[in-house]
């Protein structure tokens, strides 16, 4: 369910960056929520932190 979400969210952000530019208020918003959606999935598979090598 959340993949789907997140598929849907990903192309409402191409749109948004096509219509308005990349550093536009409403594709900055769209794009924070995708990360929110994103860290979200993550969680539930208890990938987000196995998958990144720690950051120094």
């Amino acid at each position: 369910m959340v993949l789907l979400l997140i598929e849907e969210k990903r192309q409402q952000m191409i749109e948004l960056a096509l219509t308005y530019g990349l550093t536009a208020k409403e594709t900055i918003e769209c794009s924070q929520q995708l990360d929110q959606l994103i860290n979200e999935y993550l969680r539930q598979t208890g990938e987000s932190k196995q998958s990144c090598p720690p950051i120094q």
